[in-house]
């Protein structure tokens, strides 16, 4: 979700005059999930095994759910941004959804 709304923004920000920090902040936010869920899952897998690993597991998690957070919160406002552009019918096209009469 978070790719295709920043290929939205890439797409059209000339059009809309949106700043590239949005599209940069929600890309930054996307790559620090991918790590994050990376990370929680190799100290995941070691777990089992190592002490170590088990010791880091509580952050591990904790950084997995807060970057997980902080990408939501990103495509929420990247949607927002691009949605003051849109009309209604122009975003649910946008978005697949039908469109009633």
């Amino acid at each position: 979700m978070g790719e295709a709304v920043a290929a939205v923004l890439a797409e059209n920000r000339e059009q809309w005059d949106i700043p590239t920090e949005v599209e940069a902040l929600l890309r930054a936010s996307i790559a620090a999930a991918a790590f994050a869920i990376d990370a929680y899952v190799a100290v995941l897998a070691g777990s089992h095994k190592s002490p170590v690993a088990m010791s880091h597991l509580a952050e591990a998690k904790s950084r997995c759910d807060r970057s997980i957070r902080q990408l939501r919160r990103r495509v929420l406002r990247s949607v927002a941004e691009f949605r003051r552009h849109m009309s209604g019918r122009e975003f649910a096209r946008a978005a697949g959804m039908p469109i009633r009469m």
